[in-house]
């Protein structure tokens, strides 16, 4: 199973990485833990591959709402 980063499920849709974040759901504390998690600093929280193809397909079909 691909892991992707908010950094790179930005990219990929020309967004922020905030729009992105804002269409997972997802909090800053959340991510900060998982950056934790995974050895990183929490500033590095972007950085971090924590989100599924699936979950891509969501935040996708959320930023393509009007």
């Amino acid at each position: 199973m691909s892991l992707y980063s908010v950094n790179q499920v930005a990219d990929r849709l020309g967004v922020t990485a905030d729009a992105v974040i804002d269409a997972a759901g997802l909090t800053l504390g959340e991510l900060e833990h998982a950056a934790e998690q995974h050895g990183f600093c929490a500033t590095n929280y972007r950085d971090v591959s924590v989100l599924t193809e699936h979950e891509v397909d969501v935040i996708t079909a959320r930023l393509d709402r009007p």
